[in-house]
């Protein structure tokens, strides 16, 4: 076992390379460049997921492992998968850990948020629900620090570190990434393409929460390789963020009404009528969500964002 000394001179300043990206660069220098960004974010917030209680440490921790899984997907043919396999499983063992404890504050603070909006009358009943929450929550937490404080842990760190100092490219990685990124990001748009044909109409909450996933991989996507690929990239990765942001605000309203009704089984009466009027207010908001991410789809469908992908 590791001692805390050792973890933290093991894994303190790490050296890995920041790659500038350009139009002109090659292929490889944006996997590069990816690989380091994500690494280094996960670094820099890793200290605070595991000794403190910010969440926005939770919160970046989370989004740069969901990054570099989404990353290692995108650049699939330009990395040797017998490594980076691996890496990808290990790091969905992370953000699952980290997920639980993010989902949990964002759910705890939409839902203070709404109990202020409720009768005075209500007040303690819907403070009662919260610290039911918040004990969630502190478990959540306690969850994350025990895996973080984990030699699993210290190695997946340890492994990421070496990826991303030297990055097993394969393939095409030599060739000019304008050449080779439009078709590694092309599939993420065809499968949120395809996700949105298929839905139902009206369309089921978890059929949105797929749209919302599938955006947020485009969004990566294109993200990793607009520096070298140029602003049309951007403009693309901004379109699809404003679907991902709807359907966020979507799916968290909606677990938000489900959170409340397993909790309403096993609380007393007022408890219970607090928490039907939250639910009337997640579910005014998500109905009000439905009619309106059509209207990002539009903006972020048109084909001239997507001429670059080919």
């Amino acid at each position: 076992m590791k001692t805390h000394t050792e973890r933290d001179v093991n894994l303190a300043a790490p050296e890995i390379p920041t790659v500038r990206l350009r139009r002109g660069s090659q292929a490889g220098d944006a996997v590069c460049a990816a690989l380091a960004a994500g690494v280094s974010r996960l670094l820099r917030h890793e200290p605070g997921v595991r000794v403190g209680d910010d969440p926005e440490d939770v919160h970046q921790a989370r989004v740069a492992t969901r990054r570099l899984r989404s990353d290692m997907r995108t650049f699939r043919p330009l990395l040797d998968q017998e490594r980076a396999g691996p890496l990808r499983n290990e790091l969905k063992w992370a953000a699952d850990l980290l997920g639980a404890a993010r989902d949990a504050d964002v759910m705890l603070e939409r839902l203070r948020r709404d109990a202020e909006r409720l009768p005075q009358r209500d007040a303690a009943a819907a403070a009662g629900l919260l610290r039911r929450l918040t004990a969630e929550r502190d478990r959540a937490r306690a969850r994350v620090r025990d895996g973080f404080e984990s030699d699993r842990c210290v190695d997946l760190l340890g492994d990421l570190i070496a990826f991303a100092q030297v990055p097993p490219l394969v393939g095409e990685w030599a060739r000019p990434a304008f050449d080779v990124l439009p078709t590694l990001v092309a599939p993420t748009w065809k499968h949120l393409q395809r996700a949105v044909d298929e839905l139902n109409d009206p369309p089921r909450p978890d059929e949105l929460h797929q749209v919302r996933i599938r955006a947020k991989r485009c969004r990566y996507a294109s993200e990793a390789v607009a520096p070298a690929v140029g602003k049309e990239a951007s403009k693309l990765a901004s379109a699809v963020a404003d679907v991902q942001g709807v359907l966020g605000d979507h799916h968290d309203a909606y677990m938000a009404g489900q959170w409340l009704r397993g909790a309403s089984v096993e609380v007393d009466a007022p408890q219970v009528l607090a928490a039907g009027e939250l639910i009337s207010l997640q579910m005014l908001e998500a109905a009000a969500l439905e009619q309106t991410w059509q209207k990002s789809w539009r903006k972020a469908s048109k084909k001239r964002l997507r001429k670059w992908l080919g």
